[in-house]
């Protein structure tokens, strides 16, 4: 009878809760090899989670399976959870989305690195193909307070020069100012002369918008290669402005940033 009454009062202090799991968000939710799952029953210290359909099944203590509840629901909603971080932070980075870009990098290389380095999450936001440019949008960072306040940096550096240390190992850049009026000797016809400058000297230049953060333009790259860049558009501004036409050209050159494809608003420097 002693036995009885001890598993009724398990059974009265034993809770579950059903969470329907998106088919894209499994994989999220448990992790790789389980890891995360396995982390929310330590966490919580639920009896168990079921993970055998789209609907999770969480039973334990009342109070545990509510932890882990909220958790899988964090993980749904933003793709990570809270109590997978010691002293957990949530912030978020104003950026303008002329910006995302640099912060996603070509095939997602440099948030991929961001996240990798930092050891924290880094969600950018979708934008309306009518979006205004003068309008910035909230980068979301979370994981262990230190982390974050180093990706807050990070990103205001890229937001501002296009890279940084922790992205781009090894690289540097200079800023130049250029008038306005010289834009269109750097970008040549249909961005011919920003193609070759890029490609010749493996280097990034950026030309400063309206509401880009740095107003000078920055060329970005290896130490030794931006300062020859940097010789190179000392040139074109000194033939712009004594009007003069000619350069040297050197063929055979590689990209490694990708093709600088025409932007609108490149034609109002054309």
């Amino acid at each position: 009878r002693a036995a009885l009454e001890e598993e009724q009062k398990k059974a009265a202090q034993t809770s579950s809760a059903q969470i329907k799991v998106p088919d894209d968000k499994i994989g999220v939710v448990i992790g790789p090899k389980g890891a995360t799952i396995k982390l929310i029953q330590e966490k919580t210290g639920v009896t168990r989670i079921d993970t055998s359909g789209d609907v999770f099944v969480v039973s334990g203590p009342p109070q545990a399976v509510a932890l882990a509840e909220h958790a899988i629901k964090e993980l749904i909603a933003k793709g990570y959870c809270s109590m997978a971080y010691d002293d957990f932070k949530e912030e978020f980075v104003a950026v303008y989305p002329t910006s995302f870009p640099d912060l996603i990098g070509k095939e997602g290389v440099t948030i991929k690195a961001m996240k990798k380095e930092l050891g924290v999450e880094v969600s950018i936001p979708p934008v309306p193909k009518s979006a205004k440019q003068d309008k910035k949008y909230k980068v979301t960072l979370a994981g262990k307070k230190e982390n974050v306040e180093r990706a807050k940096e990070v990103i205001t550096h890229i937001a501002t020069y296009g890279y940084h240390e922790v992205t781009h190992e090894g690289f540097s850049h200079e800023e130049m100012e250029v008038p306005s009026w010289c834009y269109s000797f750097l970008i040549g016809k249909a961005g011919s002369e920003l193609k070759h400058i890029q490609n010749n000297y493996r280097v990034k230049v950026n030309i400063p918008r309206e509401h880009s953060l740095c107003q000078n333009v920055v060329v970005v790259g290896a130490k030794h290669d931006v300062e020859r860049a940097k010789t190179y558009i000392e040139k074109i501004l000194w033939n712009a402005e004594n009007a003069s036409r000619g350069r040297d050209r050197q063929d055979g050159a590689t990209d490694d940033w990708g093709d600088e494809e025409e932007e609108d608003w490149m034609k109002q420097y054309m």
